[in-house]
């Protein structure tokens, strides 16, 4: 019987779901961060420019609700370990 032959991707994936959930966390804030510094070049469409338009005279204006990034995280990381 030949096993079957992954890709990069599915062997990555197969590997993370061997990570504890807390290394899973760190893994994905690692490859956004390194996601994120790849795309610095990538020219940004005039729809999505004119959402960072929109939100920018929001803040200006005090008309939107801020919150701290850290927080959002925390809060994101506490929903992932909550039953669905």
């Amino acid at each position: 019987m030949n096993a079957a032959v992954l890709s990069p991707v599915e062997s990555l994936l197969e590997a993370a779901k061997r990570l504890t959930h807390d290394e899973q966390v760190d893994f994905l804030d690692r490859f956004a961060v390194m996601v994120n510094e790849d795309d610095q070049d990538v020219p940004l469409s005039p729809e999505w420019m004119a959402e960072i338009d929109r939100r920018v005279v929001e803040i200006e204006a005090g008309t939107c609700a801020m919150h701290d990034w850290q927080d959002v995280l925390q809060e994101t990381r506490e929903s992932l370990k909550r039953p669905a």
